[in-house]
């Protein structure tokens, strides 16, 4: 879901005003759904009040869980202040994080492997030899800039 987000949020996508208006009413607001849940304003709120509801199996976006790691590693001490006992408030809350994260790996995946669907995925992989200026080129023949 991040990465399709990111995508579409990507400037020679975003700029396709005429082509961005095509787009259905219920899917944009699907969109837009999509976006809120994962906004990164308040550590994620959004998405983690989202994570509740889940059953696992579920694979979560990681970057969430990298990023609280890094605000406990980075905002906490190792050792109490002024004593030279270990933090463990701080490694507690390390465990906590691991915790959540082994939850969703609970339960195991009962997957049947759907050969269309992976040989659109292997398509859609093979073409990703693109740069980010091609992108923006092929952007800009899509919908050229509108003269002021």
């Amino acid at each position: 879901m991040a990465a399709l987000i990111a995508g579409l949020n990507s400037p020679p996508i975003r700029r396709l005003k005429r082509s961005w208006e095509l787009v259905n009413q219920r899917l944009q607001q699907t969109f837009d759904s999509v976006e809120r849940t994962l906004d990164s304003g308040r550590s994620f709120q959004n998405y983690k009040e989202e994570l509740k509801r889940v059953h696992p199996p579920c694979v979560p976006f990681l970057g969430v869980y990298l990023t609280t790691l890094t605000f406990i590693q980075d905002g906490s001490p190792d050792v109490l202040k002024d004593t030279n006992l270990i933090n463990f408030a701080k490694r507690t809350k390390v465990a906590e994080v691991m915790r959540e994260i082994k939850t969703f790996q609970s339960k195991t995946y009962n997957l049947t492997p759907v050969p269309q669907i992976q040989q659109l995925i292997d398509v859609s992989l093979s073409g990703l030899t693109k740069s980010a200026d091609d992108f923006w080129e092929q952007s800009l023949r899509r919908e050229p800039r509108e003269k002021v």
